[in-house]
């Protein structure tokens, strides 16, 4: 909201005294009926034969005499600029949110920098009211570091960079590689993955389109990723994605399932991509042909001792951190293997033996707070289950998605994910992102398959 800054003094006492006698005395020379006059808060008013008089401006309004509230009168421009006094000098005072929020796929933006998807519905649940908000950068969404940089930034007359890191392009380095022989049975299998009951299985192809948007954590930005995806499910998705626009548009899945589904693509870097010189391509740092996956298992589980509730309409869940190189590893969910070695998964690009082929494991958290369809920092209305894959603290059990990827993999080290620029491709930043655009009898179809014990595929309401 707006800051309120403090009311102003508009004219000195001893000035307002000359000017009322010269009125009165009818020495006054009206002048195309306006007389403009300084206030000593060093902002303007104006006094005009029609009556208006300084305390029909806005200056109440004002934040703290920043001069953003209108013009300051100096500039022989009238202050009461024809904005409306109730709006604080701000076009859209209603919203704070921002559009892009961190221009990043952190967690660290909100669609509509509410915390939440819109005001609660007659149900009691969250619902949208739309996702894109204005374009102001909301200071609440910033961590410190961001506002220092910016603090800094604008003592050097610096404007901000639309797509930072590139001075830190890198390849991945040979330590994050590992040959999968020499990874440990049941090694280092972070969050989720901890099944029981049912299933279901949703056949959407394997690749749709790409490109380097991502509408959940930077809205109307393009190339805010800096860095490739993969798409399948909506046909449509992109940077400029609503509701409106997803719900409208066709699906690669068999049953219809309008959801969107999209994860970092595997490059093979003794090939040349299509996007040499372009942005989320080689300028920043992602460079080889794309690998497309030889087969892309979308899978709902079921998980614990209580029964999951039907997928929301529009729930929005993210898997591991884009950013989790330069975030000392914070929510990172990083998992590969190769075929014939399941028991072995492992945070660093495995190496497989010929014949076997790469895997990558994306795991979604799967509990939800019930009220949120998602959050300020697209995390905190969703949860990882325990280690027996129970909910904690009141937050209800839905299916929990899980993607695996395979691959035929390219000999030796030379492959990588796509990844911003200044986390080098580093295996521990895969993520995948989902949103939910199944229509509830569809969705309810599923539950019901977790529920009963069954594994289903491509069900349908």
């Amino acid at each position: 909201m707006p800051r309120r800054g403090r009311h102003r003094t508009r004219l000195p006492l001893r000035l307002l005294a000359a000017v009322a006698a010269l009125l009165v005395g009818g020495t006054a020379v009206v002048l195309g009926g306006t007389a403009l006059a300084k206030g000593s808060g060093g902002g303007s008013i104006i006094s005009s034969l029609s009556g208006k008089s300084s305390s029909d401006d806005s200056s109440s309004d004002d934040k703290g005499g920043d001069g953003k509230n209108g013009k300051d009168s100096s500039d022989g421009k009238d202050s009461s600029d024809g904005k409306d006094s109730g709006s604080s000098g701000s076009k859209d005072s209603g919203s704070s949110g921002s559009k892009d929020g961190s221009g990043s796929e952190d967690g660290s933006g909100s669609k509509d920098g509410s915390g939440g998807k819109g005001s609660s519905g007659e149900d009691g649940k969250k619902v949208k009211d739309g996702k894109n908000g204005d374009n102001t950068p909301d200071e609440a969404k910033k961590t410190d570091d961001q506002k220092k940089k910016d603090e800094k930034n604008k003592a050097e007359g610096k404007k901000d960079d639309p797509f930072p890191g590139r001075d830190k392009i890198k390849a991945a380095s040979g330590k994050d590689f590992v040959d999968i022989a020499n990874v440990a049975p049941n090694g280092n299998r972070g969050e989720g993955g901890d099944f029981s009951g049912g299933s279901y299985t949703v056949a959407c192809g394997v690749s749709d389109h790409n490109n380097s948007d991502n509408y959940m954590a930077a809205p109307g930005k393009r190339n805010g990723a800096q860095h490739v995806h993969d798409y399948v499910g909506n046909t449509s998705t992109n940077a400029n994605s609503t509701d409106d626009s997803l719900d409208a548009a066709d699906t690669s899945c068999a049953n219809g399932d309008k959801s969107t589904f999209f994860w970092p693509v595997l490059r093979d870097l003794n090939g040349q991509g299509p996007d040499v010189g372009q942005d989320g391509g080689s300028s920043d740092g992602n460079v080889g042909s794309i690998l497309k996956p030889v087969k892309a298992d979308l899978t709902f589980h079921g998980h614990g001792s209580t029964p999951v509730e039907d997928l929301p309409t529009h729930l929005m869940i993210i898997t591991g951190n884009a950013k989790a190189k330069v975030q000392d590893g914070k929510n990172a969910n990083a998992k590969y293997t190769c075929s014939g070695f399941e028991n072995r998964v492992t945070d660093k690009y495995p190496i497989c033996p010929a014949g076997h082929q790469l895997k990558r494991i994306l795991d979604f958290p799967s509990c939800w707070d019930g009220q949120n369809l998602e959050s300020k920092d697209q995390r905190s209305h969703m949860a990882f289950p325990d280690g027996n894959g129970n909910c904690q603290n009141d937050f209800k059990p839905v299916p929990a998605l899980r993607v695996t990827l395979t691959y035929n993999q390219p000999a030796g080290k030379a492959f990588s994910i796509d990844s911003f620029p200044d986390n080098q491709h580093d295996p521990s930043t895969d993520h995948s992102d989902f949103e939910s655009l199944a229509p509830p009898k569809q969705a309810a179809a599923g539950g019901e398959c977790i529920r009963g014990n069954r594994n289903c595929t491509n069900v349908s309401g």
